[in-house]
């Protein structure tokens, strides 16, 4: 895989991180809740427009586990209490930056 490739996956795997954490602010899922697949996917297909986030979604995943903002769960994802202050001081930025941890 060339560097380019290399890089434009990295960011759509942080771009479909960053939308999940989207979702969860924008259906007011609040800590230790599900955010549901049947309302996962629309948001996702919604917001990304060329659909990238179908090539990495599951790293896009094991990324907010590993960032402790998100657990798998089989009806959807399960938001964290770290994830949801992060979800709280969301505004639109870069949430590698949160202080929330």
């Amino acid at each position: 895989m060339d560097a380019e490739n290399l890089s434009s996956n990295s960011e759509n795997i942080e771009n479909t991180g960053f939308l999940i954490l989207k979702a969860f602010k924008e259906k007011g899922t609040k800590a230790n809740e599900v955010l549901e697949w049947t309302e996962i996917y629309p948001f996702l297909h919604q917001e990304d427009e060329k659909y990238h986030y179908k090539d990495v979604q599951k790293r896009a995943e094991e990324h907010l586990r590993n960032q402790g903002y998100a657990i798998p769960d089989p009806a959807g994802l399960l938001l964290t209490e770290v994830g949801y202050r992060a979800v709280q001081e969301f505004d639109g930025k870069d949430l590698s930056q949160s202080n929330a941890r």
